[in-house]
C-alpha cells in the first residue's frame, strides 16, 4: 500500500506511513489491517529451496520488502534479504528488467567497505527477485536518537560523520561513481559489536527507478526532508548524498526532524544547540547548500574538514578503517547467464582472485591501514583526490582504486611496520573487527545506566534504588495498592499499611486503612485511586487499565507537586467514566500508579516494567504521561516499542514533536509558547532586549529557548546575551546576572524551572536603571507553593506563559464545568479547607484530567465501534483520529491532535503576579471552545 504523502510502500497494518510518519487515511489504514504478509515472505516460510529461513518482516519500503532471514547454508548466519519489486506487468519487459537486476547486484556485490553491508546472493523464487545482505545487529540512528533525552554528543556525530564520508569517497571513486541515493537515519545503523556506523539499503539503480515510479514521484530519489532540491528534478549525483548526509547530521545533533519543518529549511545548528563548534556549523551549511555546485564537491573534501573538527576539538587523529580484505576478494556472484551491460555502470567487470581462508585472517590482522583508504583519510593538510591530476591514475587491488603514489608509501609503511612485529602480541593495538572504536582516544566515560526492574510479580511493585547523581535511595515501581509511594504527607504510615494489608490478601484491611488515611488527608489521590481499584476489581465487570506515570518521590519539591495533581486529575477522569458507565459496554477503567522517582534515568526503568506488567496483564492499554520532557524521551521509545501509546499532560519540549505516532500531549509544544511569550514581551511589555538565560543540555529550557529567541527576533527585537546554566545548579545565576546587566537587557527570559530561579529573583536590582527589570519565562516557573522570601521581590517582577488557569472560563465568561465542581467534593469532602488542591485544581490536575480524558475518549471510540476488547495499538490509532468533528472539549481548552501529536493551536495562558503576590490571567491564546 502506498503512502498519499511521501509515496511510499507501507507495511500492511499500519495507521501512519514509516517513512514520513505521516497518519493513512482511515480507508487505507482498514485495508491494510485486513493484509498479512503472505507467501515466501511470511516469517515462518524458507526461500531459495530452502537455504534462507525467514525469521521476521523488517520493513516495507517503496523498492519491496525487507525480512531478517537465516542463511541454513552457513551455520545460521543471519541475513537481510530484500524484495526489489518490478512495476512491469508486460512479460518481456519484466524479463528486461530482471537481467537488469541481476547485472547490477553482481556489480554492488563486488563493493567492500567496512561500513557498506556486503551484498552476499541474490535469486528469483517464482516472479520475485531478491537481493541478499550482510545483516549488521545494532540500531538505527533514528532509534538512538529517540532513547537520547538530548542530541547525540558533537563528537560522537562527527566520528559517524568521518566514518561515512570515506564510505561516500569510495564509492564517488568508483568506476563509474555510485551514490547511495537516500542517506537519512533510519538507514544508518550504529553496530552493536564495532560501534561503527554501517549505511544500509543501498538497492541498484534499476529498483531506484522503479521505487520512484510506484511512489508516483518519478523524478524523486530520496525521502522528503532529506533528499536535496536536484533531486527532485531527477539530477542526483554524489553532491546530492553530502546535502543528505548534512541533513542527518544537523537531526542528530540538533533532534530537529526535518520532515516535521518546510523543505531545504535549516537553522544554523547553534540556534538549536548551542554546545555544538563553529566549525561543525560552517561544515553542515556548506553541505547544505540549495546549489549543488556551492557545496562541497568531494566527499573527500568534507571528510578533510570533519576530521580537523575532530582533531582541534576532541583529540581524535581520526584513522581509517581497515576493512576486511577477505570479504573484499570473494570471487563475485554470478550474474545467472545474463550478458547484459547496463547503461552507466561497469562496463568491464574485473573478478578479483579469491583469498584463502588462512590469507583473509592474516590480512584482517595487519596493522597497515588499507591503501586506497589512505586516499580519503581526510586529514588535515592534506590535498583532496579531485585536485591531485597526477595521483589519480587508480592501480586495482582487489575491488579498490588505489592511486600510486599512495600504494608506494604504504609499501614503505609496511616495511616499518614489519620490523615491528611484535606490536601483533599486543591486543589492546588494533581491533581484528577493522573497527576504529579500538583507537578512539579520548573516549568520554559511559552515561549512567537506568537499572533494570527486578523480577516482580505480573510487573507490579515497589523497589529500592539509588539515583546515581547523588546517590539517594529511592522508591520506584508500578503499584495497585500493594505499594505506596506518595508517604512523606501525613497519611503516609497508613498507605503504607494498607499496601501490606493487601499483600497477604486482607482486602478489606487495605480499604479500611486508605478511608483512615482520607480521614487525615482528603485530598491524596494516590488513597482515592486505590479504593476505586479495589471497588472495579469486586465488581466482577470488565474493565481497561490504563498507568499514571508521575513522580511521587525524590528531593524535588516540585516534581513531587505536580505528580500529586497528576493523580488528582487522573482519578477525576477515572470516577466520572465508572460513576456514568461513560465508555459504554459496561467496561469499567482502572488505573495503575507508576512513579520514576527523582530522575529522569529511572523513567527507562520504569516504562520497562510498564512493558513487563502490560505483557502479563492485556487490559493495560496506554499510559498518561510523563509530566517532564525528559522522562517522556527516555520512556517513549521503550513504550512504542511495546505498542503503547502514552498521553503527557504537560511534557512539553519540541524534541517530542513527531518523535513517535505513540506519542500525544495535551499541552502545546514549547515552540507554541515560545512564540506567545516573544509576542507578549516585544508587544505587551514593549522590550527590546532580551538577556536569556537557558541550559542547552536540558530538553525543556533548550526547545523553549529557541522558539523564543527565533519568534522574538523576528519581531524586531535583539537577544543581547545568551547565558548559559545548568538545569538543579542555580549557585551561577547570580554572576551570570551580574554579566547579563552589563549588556543592558529590558527584559530577562528565563528557560528554566522555579526551582532554579529564586537565587536570580533574589538578587535582581532594587534601584537604578534596572529597579524595574521584569522577567518573562514559560510553564515551568508556574509555582503555587510561592517562591523564597529573599526572591519574594522579584517574584512580583515576573510573567509566564502556561497550559492552563482554573479561571480560564470565567475569563471568557463561559459557564464552568462539572469538573471544578466534583474536584471540591472529592478532595475537600469535609469542607474543611480550600483553596489549592481542595477547592480550586492545580494546573497539573486540570492537564492530567484532560490526558485521561483523551485516553478514555479514543477507548469510547474503539467500543462504539464494536471492538469488545482492544489493544494498545488499537488504542493508538483511535487517539489519531481525535480532532474535526471528533475532537475533544478539555477543561484546558479544545484538543485535537495533529499528525505529529500535538494539540492543534490549543490555547496557551499569559500570567503575571501583581503587586500583591496574586497571580493574575492576563490573556489567552490560541482555540480554548471546541
Amino acid at each position: 500500500m502506498q503512502c498519499p504523502h511521501c509515496g511510499a510502500m507501507t507495511r500492511p497494518g499500519a495507521g501512519f506511513c514509516a517513512h514520513c510518519f505521516s497518519p493513512l487515511p482511515r480507508e487505507a489504514a482498514t485495508d491494510l489491517a485486513s493484509a498479512v504478509v503472505a507467501g515466501p515472505l511470511a516469517p515462518g516460510s524458507f526461500l531459495y529451496g530452502g537455504r534462507y529461513y525467514v525469521s521476521r518482516v523488517l520493513g516495507w519500503g517503496g523498492a519491496g520488502a525487507a525480512v531478517l532471514a537465516t542463511d541454513q547454508q552457513h551455520s545460521g548466519r543471519r541475513v537481510v534479504i530484500k524484495e526489489l519489486l518490478s512495476e512491469a506487468t508486460d512479460p518481456w519487459r519484466r524479463e528486461q528488467d530482471l537481467k537488469q537486476l541481476r547485472l547490477e547486484s553482481s556489480l554492488l556485490a563486488r563493493l567492500d567497505h567496512p561500513f557498506l553491508p556486503k551484498v552476499l546472493d541474490h535469486f528469483v523464487e517464482g516472479e520475485r527477485y531478491f537481493l541478499v545482505y550482510e545483516y549488521v545487529e545494532g540500531e538505527h540512528a533514528e532509534k538512538r536518537l529517540a532513547q537520547s533525552s538530548w542530541p547525540l554528543s558533537e563528537r560522537d556525530v562527527l566520528i559517524y560523520a568521518s566514518e561515512l564520508l570515506d564510505l561516500l569517497d569510495y564509492l564517488e571513486n568508483n568506476v563509474p561513481s555510485i551514490f547511495h541515493g537516500d542517506i537519512k537515519p533510519t538507514n544508518l545503523v550504529i553496530g552493536q559489536q564495532d560501534g561503527d556506523i554501517h549505511l544500509v539499503n543501498l538497492i541498484p539503480p534499476t529498483a531506484q527507478r522503479t521505487r520512484n515510479r510506484l511512489r508516483q514521484r518519478p523524478a524523486i530519489l530520496g525521502t522528503p526532508g532529506y533528499a536535496a532540491p536536484e533531486q527532485y528534478q531527477g539530477q542526483a549525483d554524489h553532491r546530492s548524498d553530502l546535502y543528505a548526509l548534512a541533513a542527518t547530521l544537523h537531526q542528530l545533533l540538533t533532534g530537529r526532524d526535518p520532515r516535521q519543518q518546510p523543505p531545504f529549511s535549516y537553522p544554523p545548528v547553534r540556534t538549536l544547540n548551542p554546545g555544538v563548534s563553529p566549525e561543525t556549523e560552517r561544515v553542515l551549511m556548506q553541505a547544505l547548500q540549495r546549489d549543488p555546485s556551492q557545496r562541497y564537491q568531494h566527499a573527500a573534501l568534507m571528510k578533510r574538514e570533519i576530521d580537523a573538527v575532530l582533531l582541534r576539538h576532541f583529540g581524535v587523529p581520526f584513522s581509517p578503517p581497515a576493512p576486511s580484505l577477505a570479504a573484499g576478494q570473494s570471487t563475485p556472484l554470478p550474474l545467472m547467464g545474463s550478458t547484459v551491460t547496463p547503461s552507466g555502470w561497469l562496463s568491464q567487470p574485473q573478478t578479483p582472485p579469491p583469498a584463502s581462508p588462512v590469507q583473509a585472517e592474516s590480512q584482517q590482522q595487519s596493522l597497515l591501514p588499507p591503501p586506497a583508504q589512505t586516499v580519503s583519510s581526510g586529514a588535515p593538510g592534506s590535498q583532496p583526490l579531485k585536485s591531485q591530476p597526477l595521483l589519480s591514475r587508480p592501480l586495482s587491488l582487489g575491488s579498490r582504486k588505489v592511486p600510486l603514489l599512495h600504494l608506494l608509501v604504504a609499501i614503505g609503511l609496511l616495511v616499518i611496520i614489519l620490523g615491528a612485529t611484535v606490536l601483533l602480541a599486543l591486543p589492546h593495538v588494533v581491533s581484528q573487527s577493522g573497527s576504529t572504536a579500538a583507537t578512539r582516544p579520548g573516549a568520554s566515560p559511559s552515561p549512567p545506566v537506568a537499572p533494570s526492574p527486578p523480577p516482580l510479580k505480573n510487573g507490579l511493585g515497589g523497589y529500592t534504588v539509588v539515583d546515581p547523581a547523588t546517590g539517594q535511595k529511592d522508591y520506584i515501581g508500578i503499584s495497585d495498592g500493594r505499594a505506596a509511594f506518595d508517604t512523606n504527607r501525613p497519611d503516609g504510615k497508613l498507605k503504607q499499611q494498607a499496601a501490606q494489608h493487601l499483600q497477604s490478601g486482607d482486602v478489606g484491611g487495605a480499604a479500611a486503612l486508605w478511608q483512615s488515611a482520607l480521614s487525615v488527608d482528603e485530598n491524596d489521590a494516590e488513597a482515592l485511586i486505590y479504593l476505586e481499584d479495589q471497588r472495579v476489581l469486586s465488581s466482577g465487570s470488565p474493565y481497561i487499565t490504563l498507568v499514571v506515570a508521575t513522580m511521587l518521590s525524590g528531593p524535588d519539591p516540585a516534581a513531587v507537586g505536580a505528580g500529586r495533581g497528576d493523580l488528582q486529575g487522573a482519578y477525576l477522569a477515572q470516577k466520572e467514566y465508572n460513576s456514568s458507565g461513560k465508555l459504554g459496554g459496561g467496561l469499567q477503567v482502572r488505573l495503575l500508579i507508576a512513579n520514576s522517582g527523582g530522575s529522569s534515568l529511572f523513567a527507562t526503568t520504569i516504562a520497562q516494567q510498564i512493558v513487563q506488567a502490560a505483557q502479563a496483564d492485556k487490559t493495560i492499554v496506554g499510559v498518561m504521561g510523563w509530566p517532564y520532557s525528559s522522562r517522556a524521551l527516555n520512556a517513549l521509545p521503550i513504550l512504542a516499542q511495546a505498542h503503547l501509546p502514552m498521553v503527557s499532560e504537560t511534557a512539553s519540549s519540541d524534541l517530542l514533536t513527531g518523535r513517535s505516532p505513540y506519542f500525544f500531549r495535551v499541552c502545546p509544544s514549547d515552540q507554541q509558547q515560545g512564540l506567545i511569550g516573544a509576542d507578549y514581551s516585544y508587544q505587551r511589555l514593549q522590550a527590546r532586549r532580551v538577556a536569556l538565560f537557558f541550559d542547552p543540555a536540558d530538553a525543556y529550557s533548550q526547545s523553549l529557548a529557541t522558539a523564543f529567541s527565533t519568534r522574538y527576533s523576528s519581531d524586531g527585537g535583539s537577544i543581547v546575551v545568551r547565558e548559559q546554566y545548568t538545569v538543579g545548579k542555580p549557585a551561577t545565576l547570580p554572576a551570570l546576572l551580574q554579566d547579563a546587566l552589563t549588556h543592558q537587557p529590558d527584559l530577562i527570559y528565563f528557560a528554566g524551572f522555579s526551582a532554579d530561579i529564586a537565587p536570580l529573583l533574589s538578587k535582581l536590582p532594587t534601584s537604578g536603571p534596572f529597579a524595574h527589570l521584569q522577567v518573562m519565562g514559560g510553564d515551568g516557573l508556574y509555582l503555587l507553593q510561592g517562591y523564597p522570601s529573599n526572591a519574594r521581590a522579584g517574584f512580583l517582577r515576573l510573567h509566564f506563559t502556561a497550559f492552563a488557569y482554573p479561571d480560564e472560563w470565567g475569563y471568557l465568561g463561559q459557564p464552568q464545568p462539572a469538573f471544578f465542581t466534583a474536584y471540591a467534593q472529592a478532595f475537600n469532602a469535609n469542607g474543611q479547607h480550600s483553596g489549592y488542591g481542595y477547592t480550586r485544581p492545580f494546573t497539573d490536575s486540570i492537564l492530567a484530567y484532560d490526558a485521561t480524558l483523551a485516553l478514555l475518549e479514543a477507548s469510547k471510540l474503539l467500543i462504539s465501534g464494536g471492538k469488545a476488547t482492544f489493544t494498545g495499538q488499537d488504542l493508538q490509532r483511535a487517539l489519531a483520529q481525535l480532532n474535526g468533528p471528533r475532537s475533544i472539549q478539555g477543561i484546558s481548552g479544545s484538543i485535537a491532535f495533529g499528525s505529529d501529536g500535538n494539540p492543534q493551536n490549543k490555547a496557551v495562558v499569559v500570567l503575571m503576579v501583581d503587586n500583591v503576590g496574586h497571580i493574575k490571567l492576563e490573556s489567552i491564546q490560541g482555540h480554548f471552545l471546541k
